[in-house]
């Protein structure tokens, strides 16, 4: 018989900025499978300025990449203990903004999000499971998980702006898989802007300059 217990585990993040009442412009962004918080948010230092901030949450789930035990990587789950993992992943990033939140000394800012690849999904359910008054949801790379997609969410998901941002040469996204996304989309009703890019599965940094100056 398999069964489980509550503990406290430390959740890491990475940051660009400071946190202070001049800041009117943060971004949540999450990161891929494999990856880690403190490379991913490099990419986002081109869009920084001494208004705008940037964190990056690390997936708490960490392992070895490939067989000489040196590089080490962070997934936000696995299909193992699914529902719980999903539970974890939505407590870590409601106490993480909460912190940035009371660090700032006010909540009158512009709230911008992005999940790449892996990090789509978990950012999908932490913003369907509240509130927040979101300027912008960028999923890039990524999937939206079809749990997501059901009636009652529809108002949530309208209150969003949403941005596909899909790589023209991603090797995990082939045309097939592309047109099978965009029809689910579409069957339930999702308003979103597709923007596609010359490049491969990775943040393209002036990709990422051109949205984050169309918000």
């Amino acid at each position: 018989m398999k069964k489980q217990i509550s503990i406290s585990k430390t959740g890491k993040y990475s940051q660009i900025g400071k946190c202070s009442k001049k800041i009117n412009n943060v971004w949540i962004v999450l990161h891929g499978y494999g990856m880690l918080s403190e490379y991913f948010v490099k990419k986002f230092e081109c869009i920084i300025n001494e208004t705008t901030l940037v964190i990056a949450p690390e997936a708490t789930n960490r392992f070895y990449l490939g067989d000489n035990y040196t590089r080490v990587g962070a997934s936000w789950m696995t299909k193992l203990d699914r529902e719980q993992e999903i539970s974890d992943n939505i407590l870590f990033l409601d106490k993480l903004f909460s912190i940035i939140k009371k660090e700032i000394g006010h909540d009158n800012f512009k709230l911008n999000t992005l999940g790449f690849s892996q990090g789509g999904p978990t950012l999908v359910r932490w913003l369907m499971s509240n509130k927040l008054n979101t300027n912008s949801l960028i999923l890039w790379g990524s999937d939206i998980p079809k749990d997501s997609l059901v009636i009652e969410n529809k108002s949530r998901w309208n209150s969003m702006n949403l941005k596909i941002v899909i790589g023209k040469n991603d090797e995990y996204i082939n045309e097939e898989k592309k047109q099978e996304f965009v029809g689910v989309v579409k069957l339930y009703g999702l308003k979103y802007k597709l923007i596609e890019y010359e490049g491969s599965h990775k943040i393209i940094e002036e990709e990422l300059k051109k949205i984050a100056n169309s918000l």
